[in-house]
């Protein structure tokens, strides 16, 4: 994919783009994001609002008319997107093709795993917040989707991840609970018990590593991990580091 000059004008009022909270002033941006953030194209950027906008603060007339057709056919995502695309060439065939690809089979799974792959991505791009919302709505279509306990005890994992990063150990330790509760695999339960010694300190830590009759091999290897989590060093100037986290937190929440 090459470089891309600005063919349409850019809009004075942007589009809001609420899963990343991100603004885009260009049909170039646009497609930028939708082209990078396949598991992200659902009802919260695919809808009238967005024909409105391409209308109004492109000038885009055309493209809103058939874009709010294919709205009304219900036509896939890859449908709906593929205009937009054309409208300045943005992508290669080979490049779309693969997009299309992407999409279809994205779109042949379950409304829960597509949540879920969702979720993960979220997590990945450090917006944890909108991870958490996400994995909870997985979480309420995994019956309707007859996915198992199996696919719950992944999504509790993953939540738990996120709550960790957070750093609110109570969620976390719950998730991570539920996980294991599920799963009863190894890394289920060194994340379960890990959690159990932050939220709720070492000593229920030492006595549910004693009643899951963890190795010692197993139980080193966690204790490292403590050590390390609290071996935190201060630079003499916290402004920075302050500043830092301040951003990384905002940028993590949205908020």
């Amino acid at each position: 994919m090459g470089y891309i000059l600005c063919q349409v004008p850019r809009a004075k009022t942007p589009y809001y783009i609420e899963n990343i909270s991100m603004n885009v002033y260009s049909i170039e941006e646009l497609c930028y994001y939708m082209y990078h953030n396949i598991y992200l194209l659902d009802e919260s950027i695919i809808g009238e609002n967005l024909c409105f906008w391409l209308r109004d603060e492109l000038e885009l007339k055309k493209l809103c008319q058939k874009l709010l057709s294919l709205l009304h056919d219900n036509t896939s995502i890859g449908e709906f997107i593929l205009p937009i695309f054309k409208e300045i060439n943005y992508l290669t065939y080979a490049e779309f093709k693969e997009v299309s690809k992407k999409l279809k089979t994205l779109e042949e799974q379950p409304e829960g795993v597509r949540m879920k792959l969702k979720g993960d991505y979220l997590f990945n791009h450090e917006k944890y917040i909108n991870a958490i919302r996400v994995y909870t709505e997985a979480l309420q279509r995994t019956k309707s989707d007859n996915l198992g306990l199996q696919f719950d005890g992944s999504i509790y994992n993953n939540m738990g991840c996120t709550y960790a990063r957070l750093f609110q150990t109570a969620e976390a330790y719950e998730c991570f609970e539920h996980s294991y509760d599920i799963l009863h695999s190894g890394h289920a339960l060194q994340s379960y018990l890990l959690s159990a010694y932050f939220n709720k300190g070492k000593e229920l830590y030492e006595q549910l590593c004693e009643e899951e009759g963890v190795d010692q091999k197993t139980k080193s290897a966690m204790n490292a991990q403590i050590q390390k989590a609290q071996e935190v060093v201060l630079p003499k100037n916290l402004d920075p580091l302050l500043d830092n986290w301040a951003l990384s937190y905002h940028k993590s929440t949205g908020l």
